[in-house]
């Protein structure tokens, strides 16, 4: 394991010192050259690697947040699902899902499931051309549905939104892309009460991509906005919202054509290009964004001092850009998908670079970094009981005048319950049992908008 302490002279001679740490750098036998995300339960990492392993499909693993005890859980053979590429593992109790990009059946991708100590897998569907092929980002688990995206395939061969119960029946497309209306979706849905909203790289009027919005029903499908280029072009990542407001990255396009930061309200209404890349900064951003408090925090798999790729912060005005590390290949290069956030400790992977070019896992601790908001709870005002529970808990307010808006977002930034509360200061209580366990952030607003508190919340069961 090693560490080392950045710094890194900014414009405006802002410098940030940020802690980097690699946790663990694959060698092929137990996994390499991960392309997705991890994600954190209790002090336990989980993901996948797009290669290496017993078969050369990719593998599950698991490793300690301190970078100790890393274990090859399972190893896809493609019979029963190969490369999973750019996917996050979704968890729920003692039990995570995911998908494939190939294998199975018709080496068309596979959704599965498995237990977090790498036992009962179980394949629960095979993806074919009729209903979509290659399915990619992540699964959003609603109670005991899921849905997910697939990248091709679908009625017009341009890929599909789809859901399956968790037990790996009642599969129904819900949405077929026709190119006009998107095409190739890569990233995540994003969901805001009963709306879904994702990106898809390429369709739309100019070709370059657009935002949507859909009913979990797969009702009401609507285009909010096509890329044109100049604002941007060929988004690969997911949406993260705050409040009505979206946020999100473009591979492509800009001023400089190495990708944008945007964001757009959910009705479609006032995009905003925030932040072009320009390839010192960063470029060509395939992953998505995550957010803690005031701040944005995002990868580039390109670009940089080394051009080996960045980890960087943005505030959500889309001001105080800054680096946080730049990839030297050491260290890792080509980071993938998004980082994942544990109080002031970003997790991420590199799909390339350290030993033999397979990639690693890293962590990098921001307390040094001042610019940063941790998400920290204001005891005056705000309490929130039991904490840890099991979804349903009360949120006790005080000296907090007139209605308020509870919000509440899980650890990709998504927000996954919201409530307009009629102020009183008992028996406030919120019911989020059908999201996974982990730890979720609250935020509470107030008539005007005004954030008033905002902290953790964590559920176990």
């Amino acid at each position: 394991m090693k560490t080392k302490l950045l710094f890194c002279f900014l414009a405006f001679c802002n410098i940030v010192n940020a802690q980097y740490t690699d946790l663990h750098a694959f060698n092929d036998t137990l996994g390499k050259n991960p392309w997705g995300s991890l994600i954190i339960n209790s002090n336990t990492l989980y993901g996948m690697t797009e290669y290496g392993g017993k078969y050369d499909f990719g593998c599950v693993f698991s490793v300690d947040s301190n970078g100790s005890s890393y274990k090859d859980l399972f190893d896809f053979n493609n019979t029963n699902g190969a490369d999973p590429y750019f996917t996050t593992l979704v968890i729920s109790a003692n039990q995570l899902f995911g998908m494939t990009l190939f294998g199975g059946v018709s080496g068309d991708g596979c959704i599965f499931s498995i237990s977090t100590n790498g036992s009962c897998f179980k394949k629960l569907y095979d993806f074919n051309n009729t209903h979509g092929t290659n399915p990619c980002g992540s699964l959003t688990l609603l109670g005991k549905k899921l849905y997910g995206m697939a990248l091709n395939g679908g009625k017009d061969g341009y890929g599909s939104i789809f859901s399956i119960d968790s037990n790996g029946t009642a599969f129904k497309v819900l949405h077929n892309f026709n190119d006009t209306d998107g095409k190739g979706p890569y990233g995540d849905l994003t969901l805001i009460g009963n709306i879904f909203y994702g990106v898809t790289e390429y369709g739309g009027t100019d070709s370059n991509g657009v935002i949507f919005s859909m009913d979990t029903n797969g009702t009401g499908y609507t285009i909010l906005y096509n890329f044109n280029g100049i604002n941007g072009a060929n988004p690969q990542g997911s949406l993260v919202a705050i409040g009505s407001v979206l946020y999100g990255m473009t591979l492509i396009g800009g001023t400089h054509d190495y990708g944008c930061i945007y964001s757009i309200n959910s009705n479609g209404s006032n995009y905003t290009d925030l932040f072009d890349f320009d390839g010192t900064n960063g470029a060509y951003p395939y992953g998505s964004l995550i957010v803690s408090g005031s701040a944005l925090f995002g990868m580039t798999p390109l670009g940089g001092i080394d051009g080996y790729g960045v980890i960087f912060t943005i505030d959500i005005s889309g001001n105080g850009y800054r680096k946080l590390f730049d990839f030297n290949y050491v260290d890792g290069s080509l980071p993938q998908g998004n980082l994942t956030l544990s109080g002031k400790i970003l997790y991420g992977e590199t799909s390339g670079g350290v030993v033999n070019n397979y990639g690693d896992i890293f962590k990098i601790d921001t307390s040094s970094v001042a610019s940063i908001n941790e998400i920290t709870s204001n005891p005056e005002s705000i309490n929130i009981y039991p904490n840890p529970n099991n979804g349903e808990f009360t949120i006790l307010l005080k000296g907090i005048t007139g209605n308020v808006e509870i919000e509440i977002y899980n650890m990709l930034g998504e927000k996954v319950y919201t409530e307009i509360m009629i102020q009183r200061e008992t028996n406030n209580t919120i019911n989020i049992t059908g999201q996974p366990t982990g730890v979720y952030f609250y935020r509470v607003l107030n008539e005007t908008g005004r954030l008033v508190g905002e902290g953790k919340v964590i559920v176990q069961k």
